[in-house]
């Protein structure tokens, strides 16, 4: 079992039309986001503006959840619209021309089309399964550090990525204590 953690310290924040994002992780490691050559890209975005777009990602499905206040979304090509509440998600077509309204921070999920994503928001202590692709993210919200909060052996820290090895044993998820909320995803192919 490989734990890796990645801090918003260690990430790569960049500028949108409607704020920043941070990208924590791009699989293959060597494919980047302006080129849309990547398979799978997890990161967290400010909505700093009232009223957004989305940049459009053909070929791409996408999931996403406020982590503080909510979200309201709309598609030009499906008439559909949701009011996200923060941690409640929203699978879409990375194609579909997406408005949002409302100023957010938010937590992304992109992976090409025909994977499989499963989302989780854990709040209490469990056996995580990871399959192929494997992320427990904890959001930047206050804890107490001295909290028995821990994945595997490792202590967890507030706005930080966990990337989860594919393995047979599950993974221990220690919140004990500890008010943290936490979102597990698993992709597959």
């Amino acid at each position: 079992m490989e734990i890796t953690a990645i801090t918003r310290e260690q990430a790569t924040t960049s500028n949108w039309s409607g704020g920043s994002t941070t990208e924590f992780y791009i699989y293959p490691p060597q494919s980047s986001y302006s080129q849309r050559d990547f398979t799978i890209r997890i990161s967290s975005a400010t909505v700093d503006v009232e009223s957004s777009e989305f940049t459009l990602l053909p070929g791409y499905q996408r999931l996403i959840t406020p982590l503080n206040n909510q979200l309201y979304l709309s598609f030009k090509e499906t008439a559909d619209t949701y009011l996200l509440k923060p941690y409640e998600v929203c699978y879409f077509d990375g194609a579909y021309h997406t408005f949002s309204e409302g100023k957010a921070t938010d937590f992304n999920v992109m992976v090409r089309q025909g994977m499989k994503v499963n989302y989780s928001v854990l709040t209490s202590s469990s056996q995580l399964n990871p399959l192929e692709h494997s992320f427990l993210y904890v959001p930047n919200l206050p804890f107490d550090p001295s909290a028995k909060a821990q994945i595997g052996n490792l202590q967890i820290q507030p706005d930080t990525l966990y990337v989860l090895s594919a393995c047979t044993e599950s993974i221990p998820l220690f919140l004990e204590d500890a008010a943290v909320t936490t979102l597990f995803v698993n992709i597959s192919s």
